[in-house]
């Protein structure tokens, strides 16, 4: 009996370590709660902001508008956006350094272009800056990624007085996919933007009254000496401005695309005579294969107006289609008149609004923002040479696909 008294007072003793414990966890809980709930409320507000800004796309001046906003709320060591390896802004300390316009400069900055994912830096050895005298500390770096290709990164910096806590990490990682999405969307609304600059370009080249009246003309001509031909020409030129006006996807089969070249090849053959010769080389497995509408004609047209018309006697536009594997080769040469390295600068820099060109530079800007900065258009010329316009696409990419009817 005189152990019960030792017994009981173990026991009190187990109850409030017990206790102690669960109010500990909850208090923990209760933390842990809190801590998310302000990483979400700061996060919207910082993506709510920040909006207005990258929905024109990441450069120099929406991203320096993006870092001070980021810097004056967050306050903390320094922030900084990088696209395609290169810093658009920074602010904050290191700045002497650290400067807009240069390649990035930390180690874990490429490391995470490299590997899209997102890497917290405790130290400045983790850090990686070269610079023996660079005052970061600590730095939370995260990807920025559009239609699955890591496109840049949002790094913000701490000193050694701001600890990198799991409420700091949460409001990164949150706004480097917000962030994501916003420039997703702008690149979207580009797209579509260029799609149908795209769209209206070549219907103005294609049916402007000056081609209506040489196609016109040249049918005349044929009912007088072939009507059998004159009638067939009118039956193509008829399914030609069906298929101009006709309200088409983003996407279409390299097939469609073929075939609607190939109307158009018609109606200028006939106009052209034996001044014009097409010969087309395709292999038949990428027939099938999805490319962004009006990609290819536009290349064929600017053969014949800017390199073949030009030229004195007869000349050869050549249209190949290679399997690569994974990827297909388009080609587009002529042996017309060719272009200087000026022109060729010029063709691919153009305004798309303006004549110059034919809209090859949209054209490029277009895949581009599809397929990645490396798919754009390769042109190579030489005056008398005539000219070769070539891109390579995937067979197979994320968002590529021809619309179901």
């Amino acid at each position: 009996m005189e152990t019960l008294p030792l017994v009981l007072a173990e026991l009190m003793v187990v109850v409030a370590v017990a206790g102690g414990v669960a109010l500990l966890l909850a208090r923990r809980s209760r933390t842990v709660s809190e801590g998310r709930e302000q990483a979400m409320l700061e996060t919207l507000y910082l993506a709510n902001h920040t909006l207005p800004y990258l929905r024109h796309g990441l450069n120099p001046h929406t991203a320096e508008r993006t870092v001070k906003l980021v810097y004056d709320y967050l306050r903390p060591s320094a922030v900084a956006l990088v696209g395609n390896g290169v810093i658009l802004a920074f602010v904050g300390a290191g700045s002497d350094h650290h400067r807009p316009g240069a390649q990035a400069l930390t180690q874990v900055t490429r490391e995470v272009l490299r590997t899209g994912r997102p890497i917290v830096a405790p130290n400045p050895g983790a850090i990686g800056c070269n610079d023996p005298g660079c005052p970061l500390q600590s730095a939370i770096v995260v990807p920025l990624r559009v239609r699955g290709r890591t496109v840049g990164c949002l790094k913000i910096y701490y000193d050694g007085n701001q600890a990198l806590t799991p409420t700091r990490v949460r409001i990164a990682d949150s706004l480097g996919r917000l962030m994501s999405i916003q420039m997703e969307l702008a690149e979207l609304d580009r797209q579509t933007e260029r799609l149908a600059r795209a769209e209206l370009a070549a219907l103005q080249a294609q049916i402007s009254p000056h081609f209506i009246y040489n196609t016109l003309n040249t049918i005349a001509a044929f009912i007088r000496t072939n009507p059998e031909q004159a009638h067939e020409l009118l039956v193509e030129f008829a399914d030609f401005t069906r298929r101009a006006f006709k309200r088409r996807g983003e996407f279409a089969s390299l097939a469609d695309e073929l075939e609607y070249v190939h109307q158009y090849l018609t109606l200028e053959k006939a106009r052209y005579g034996d001044r014009l010769e097409v010969v087309y080389r395709i292999d038949p497995e990428v027939l099938p294969v999805s490319v962004p509408v009006l990609v290819l004609q536009p290349l064929v047209e600017n053969a014949i107006r800017h390199g073949i018309s030009r030229k004195v006697g007869p000349g050869r536009v050549v249209i190949t289609a290679e399997d690569r594997g994974n990827e297909v080769l388009i080609t587009v040469s002529d042996n017309g008149v060719g272009m200087t390295p000026e022109q060729v600068r010029q063709v691919l820099n153009s305004d798309p609004g303006r004549r110059s060109g034919l809209g090859l530079a949209n054209v490029s800007e277009r895949l581009k923002s599809i397929y990645g900065p490396e798919r754009g258009l390769e042109v190579q010329s030489a005056p008398g040479q005539g000219t070769q316009v070539r891109f390579v696409i995937p067979k197979f990419h994320a968002g590529v696909a021809v619309a179901r009817r």
